[in-house]
């Protein structure tokens, strides 16, 4: 036995176990946390969006990685550090929104290769609202309330903002002032200027689909109601009757078999573009209050890219 060699690697050794007794050190390669999460299935595919969208992917490293259920919806949060596009390191938060596949990072555009508008984790929001608890009075925190009650939590904005926005809606409403009616022809997602206030039907992003800026449509902005088309598009024939999870269901197979008909270059597996018409005519039938309304968006608009792939 090479005992001057047995001796110094007990020495190192100890060093080593002092140091994280003393100092509660972990070398971040054997960081637990980080490991743990990357078997749970939500979780790696948080990363694989964060990755789709990082300048340096092979860079990055996450921390922090929770599951957050919140507005019946899910999400993971965490934080990412990864080269910027000047190589260097930076660290942002990010927020995964499971239903739609998609994560917004709060980088400011310096390490992403596209830019999304940010929305804090929900916890993290709660967490920072219940810090301030003792810091704001009873009236001003019900008025906080019924301003996260009121006001789409999607519709973006800071406090301040919110809070104006209910102030011109309370005034609009104020006692012994006539509630002014929204014209037959304005849209049910937004009220027009000096209008009082109606709820929207859906807590999207509140714009108006229409066919011409079909280009411009995004996944993770689904509008207050599904765009018309005339009477003589495709997508304006009737569909037949499905459930929403029926329909997904339609749509996820269509998108599969396109995926697997690209990987394995046999163009036979590619689905006919009558069938992916039908599939978004039976998304087209899930009603926007439906709690399902914002996965079928998504699903709809790749559906219609791969239709004008398949034309293209």
């Amino acid at each position: 036995m090479n005992v001057r060699a047995f001796v110094v690697a007990t020495f190192i050794g100890t060093a080593f176990f002092a140091a994280g007794y003393a100092w509660n050190y972990q070398p971040e390669i054997i960081n637990a946390n980080e490991i743990w999460s990357m078997f749970e299935s939500e979780h790696g595919k948080a990363r694989a969006a964060v990755l789709r969208v990082l300048v340096a992917p092979n860079s990055a490293h996450f921390n922090g990685l929770r599951t957050i259920d919140a507005d019946k919806a899910r999400y993971v949060c965490g934080s990412v550090k990864a080269m910027d596009k000047e190589r260097q390191y930076v660290e942002a938060a990010f927020v995964y929104t499971v239903a739609i596949d998609f994560a917004r990072i709060d980088d400011d555009g310096r390490m992403t290769s596209q830019r999304s508008p940010f929305r804090p984790c929900p916890g993290a929001a709660d967490d920072k609202i219940a810090d301030q608890n003792a810091l704001i009075s009873p009236g001003a925190l019900s008025m906080i309330k019924t301003v996260e009650k009121i006001i789409p939590k999607s519709s973006g904005g800071t406090m301040e903002q919110q809070l104006g926005q209910l102030a011109g809606q309370t005034a609009a409403v104020a006692p012994g002032s006539a509630v002014p009616r929204r014209s037959a022809g304005s849209s049910g997602s937004a009220a027009s200027a000096g209008a009082g206030w109606a709820p929207v039907r859906h807590s999207g992003s509140g714009v108006e689909a229409r066919q011409a800026d079909e280009l411009t449509w995004r996944v993770d902005q689904p509008p207050a109601a599904w765009p018309n088309f005339p009477s003589d598009h495709p997508l304006a024939k009737s569909a037949q009757k499905r459930t929403s999870a029926e329909a997904l269901a339609f749509a996820k197979d269509i998108e599969a078999r396109w995926e697997e008909a690209k990987s394995s270059g046999v163009p036979a597996k590619r689905p006919s573009p009558e069938e992916i018409k039908e599939a978004c005519r039976a998304l087209l039938t899930i009603d926007p209050t439906d709690k399902d309304y914002p996965r079928a968006w998504a699903a709809f608009v790749r559906l219609r890219k791969i239709d004008r792939d398949v034309a293209g």
